[in-house]
C-alpha cells in the first residue's frame, strides 16, 4: 500500500478521471475554439485554470487538424524572452516525423535560433539573439505565420499574459495585437492570475487588445460537486472518507483547488482505509509543522505594521472594507493612510488578493495554509 499511486494531483494534468467539475467552462471553451472567438480566462492563481486549459486541450489529441499550444510567460522579463518561449514551446510541439512537422521545422530553422537542452526535462529550448526591436517583431510575425499557414487550426493559450506589462519595451502589447488581428486559422487563450492588471489590458478602451476577446471568470468549484469528488476518487481505490471529514476539508481550504487537492494528497498518502475527521486534523497539524518556518521567514521579510495587517486580514476571513473605522479599530491598525500602504505592500507581495470578479469584491489571504495557521495562533 506504500506504493500505492496518490489520484490527488498537485500540480499538471493526469486525465480527464483526475480532473473535477468545469463542465460549463469546458464546454464554453470548447465552443469558443470551434467558433473562432478569442478568449480572456480571468482566474486567481492556483484556482486551476492551467488544469482547464490543459483538459480542454486533450479532447483535441485525436484531431490532427487542431493544434494546442500551451505558453506560460509568467518568468519573461521582456519580449526577447517571450519571442524564445513562444518559439520553443512550437517547436517541441511539432514532431519532425509529419510533413506539416517538417515545414515548421525548417521555417524555424531558418530563424538561427540556437538550440539547447533543458539540462532536467532534456526538451529542446531555443534562443534568439537579435539585436534590435523591430527584428522582434519581425520573428513574432514570421512564428505567428508559418504555423497560420499550414491549413489547420491553431489554439494558442498564453498563461500569464499579465506578465507584458513589466517588459520594459512598451509597446509589445500593439505588436501582438497588430500580429495576432491578422491571423486567419489561430485563435487565443489568454490567461492571467492579476485580475487587476488583465482588466487594465482587456477592459480599457484605450488599449490595443480592448474588447478583442470574450471573457470567462474561473470562479471556486461548487461544494457539493467537489465533495462527492472527493468522496469517489476514494472510492474508486478502495477507501473510505466520511463525510464529516470531506466537509472539514472543504471549509478549511475554502474549495481553492491547490489546497484541496494538497490536503486530500496528505490524507490519500496516510495508506488508512477509512478517513475520519480526526486523520483531517492531524494531517493539518502536519502541514502547519512543514511550513512554520516559511511562515516565520514571511513574518522577518514583512514590516510589523504588515504582518499586524496581514493577521487581521487573516482572522476576517475575507475583507471587504479594509478602511472602515470598525477593522482598523478592532485590530489597532493605526490609521487608515496606514491601512493603505500596508494593503498595498501585501498585494505587492502577492500576500493577499483582491477578487473583483464577484458581486461584492474581498480581499483574502493567498495562501490559505497560511490564512488558517494565522488565525489558529
Amino acid at each position: 500500500m506504500e506504493n500505492e499511486f496518490n489520484p490527488f494531483f498537485v500540480s499538471g494534468y493526469r486525465g480527464a478521471e483526475y480532473f473535477c467539475d468545469r463542465e460549463n467552462e469546458t464546454l464554453k471553451l470548447k465552443q469558443h475554439i470551434a467558433n473562432g472567438k478569442n478568449t480572456t480566462v480571468f482566474a486567481i492563481r492556483r484556482i486551476g485554470k492551467t488544469g482547464l486549459i490543459q483538459h480542454v486541450f486533450s479532447s483535441f489529441i485525436n484531431k490532427p487538424k487542431v493544434v494546442c499550444i500551451y505558453v506560460d510567460i509568467l518568468g519573461t522579463k521582456n519580449i526577447l524572452e517571450f519571442t524564445n518561449q513562444l518559439a520553443t514551446a512550437i517547436y517541441n510541439r511539432f514532431p519532425e516525423n509529419n510533413s506539416i512537422g517538417k515545414k515548421i521545422m525548417s521555417a524555424i530553422r531558418l530563424l538561427r535560433p540556437l538550440i539547447s537542452f533543458d539540462t532536467l526535462s532534456g526538451s529542446p529550448e531555443l534562443s534568439f539573439s537579435l539585436g534590435n526591436e523591430k527584428l522582434y517583431e519581425t520573428t513574432i510575425a514570421q512564428l505567428f505565420g508559418f504555423l497560420d499557414a499550414q491549413n489547420i487550426k491553431v489554439v494558442f493559450a498564453i498563461d500569464e499574459f499579465q506578465q507584458i506589462l513589466a517588459y520594459p519595451e512598451q509597446n509589445t502589447e500593439a505588436i501582438l495585437r497588430t500580429h495576432i488581428q491578422q491571423l486567419k486559422n489561430t485563435q487565443f487563450i489568454f490567461c492571467g492570475s492579476d485580475q487587476k492588471l488583465m482588466h487594465e489590458i482587456f477592459n480599457t478602451a484605450k488599449r490595443p487588445f480592448f474588447a478583442s476577446c470574450t471573457s470567462m471568470s474561473l470562479g471556486f468549484i461548487e461544494f457539493e460537486v467537489y465533495a462527492q469528488f472527493i468522496k469517489g476518487v476514494f472510492e474508486k481505490h478502495k477507501r473510505k472518507i466520511s463525510e464529516e471529514a470531506i466537509s472539514y476539508v472543504l471549509n478549511f481550504t475554502k474549495q481553492h483547488t491547490f489546497y484541496t487537492q494538497y490536503l486530500c494528497n496528505f490524507l490519500f498518502a496516510l495508506t488508512k482505509k477509512s478517513i475520519k475527521l480526526i486523520d483531517v486534523q492531524f494531517s493539518i497539524k502536519e502541514i502547519f509543522l512543514q511550513n512554520e518556518s516559511i511562515y516565520y521567514q514571511y513574518k522577518n521579510l514583512l514590516t510589523e505594521a504588515q504582518w499586524k495587517l496581514l493577521r487581521a486580514i487573516a482572522k476576517e476571513d475575507r475583507l471587504t472594507n479594509p478602511h472602515s473605522r470598525g477593522f482598523i479599530e478592532k485590530y489597532k491598525l493605526g490609521t487608515s493612510s496606514m491601512v493603505t500602504r500596508g494593503m498595498e505592500a501585501l498585494l505587492a507581495k502577492e500576500m493577499i488578493y483582491q477578487n473583483a470578479g464577484v458581486e461584492k469584491a474581498y480581499y483574502e489571504v493567498y495562501d490559505k495554509f497560511l490564512m488558517r495557521w494565522l488565525q489558529y495562533k
